[in-house]
């Protein structure tokens, strides 16, 4: 994941994702470009992915220190 990637927020890669998938969705998109923006398209998946899964272990462990008070 470069520097970039870690430092965009989970809105905004998902506002990036389907700028790629339209683009995508065009027919007469050139093969290498189609493959520069699947690559970016499967990096964003990643970062939302993991940034979903932080989310969650936060939720998790705020309701679990919930339940001691």
């Amino acid at each position: 994941m470069t520097k970039k990637q870690q430092e965009i927020n989970f809105s905004g890669a998902l506002v990036r994702l389907e700028e790629i998938v339209s683009k995508l969705e065009d027919p007469n998109l050139d093969l290498e470009k189609g493959l520069e923006l699947l690559e970016e398209g499967v990096r964003l998946h990643k970062l939302c992915r993991t940034k979903l899964k932080q989310a969650n272990e936060k939720i998790t462990k705020i309701l679990e220190d919930d339940k001691d008070i």
